[in-house]
């Protein structure tokens, strides 16, 4: 079992396909980035619904040509004929939802043909009370790294970023509220700022807080 811990060195945050870096998901990024190159073929990412999980492993897959990316609640025999025919598998949505002897299995064959599985859950596979002594032993031999919720300061980036490509300038004050009143996630603000976007250009109102509140009791 390993803990990767990366050291966050600058305080600049960067932008690629939405998916913003910060101190919260630093270590995760620079791992999928530096894939193949990994300490480990089998990777646990965790964090709250929301924390950029699925967004890395889209990420993931832009590298990668023999990727297969399935739901968790999805996995079933099939997959086991799958891996001699894939580099990696990402598995999302992990709530101990898999049956342990076909997991066990997955992992098996994962080692015999060398391949990479990510598998992303909301806490770590190892805090799952798994019956299977077997999974338990291939658990343990998984890479973890943890994804904080997006701190008010990258959500500021995020909300800045969105308006003024679009040439629209955001009070701080406007920031602020949309940043205290919409739920701490990647998915939740930029689904909230495409909509007050969408409602400010359709009703040719500029972004206000009288607005905002019509999205948020939509």
């Amino acid at each position: 079992m390993s803990q990767l811990v990366l050291k966050f060195p600058f305080k600049i945050k960067y932008y690629e396909e939405d998916f913003y870096v910060s101190s919260n998901n630093f270590s995760a990024y620079k791992l999928i980035e530096s894939w193949p190159n990994w300490p480990g073929k089998w990777l646990n990412v965790y964090g709250a619904s929301g924390s950029g999980k699925t967004h890395l492993s889209n990420i993931l897959g832009k590298k990668i040509k023999k990727l297969k990316i399935i739901k968790a609640k999805d996995v079933d025999d099939k997959i086991i004929h799958e891996l001699n025919l894939l580099e990696c598998l990402i598995i999302d949505n992990y709530e101990n939802n898999i049956n342990e002897k076909l997991l066990y299995s997955i992992f098996n064959f994962s080692k015999q043909f060398e391949n990479y599985i990510l598998i992303n859950s909301v806490q770590p596979i190892k805090e799952f009370p798994l019956k299977l002594e077997d999974l338990n032993s291939r658990v343990k031999s998984l890479i973890y790294i943890g994804i904080d919720l997006p701190t008010d300061d990258l959500l500021e980036v995020i909300i800045s970023k969105f308006f003024s490509e679009k040439q629209i300038k955001i009070e701080p004050k406007i920031s602020n509220y949309i940043i205290n009143n919409v739920d701490r996630s990647y998915e939740k603000m930029f689904k909230f700022i495409k909509d007050i976007d969408h409602l400010s250009l359709s009703t040719g109102k500029s972004i206000n807080i009288n607005l905002i509140k019509k999205v948020l009791n939509r």
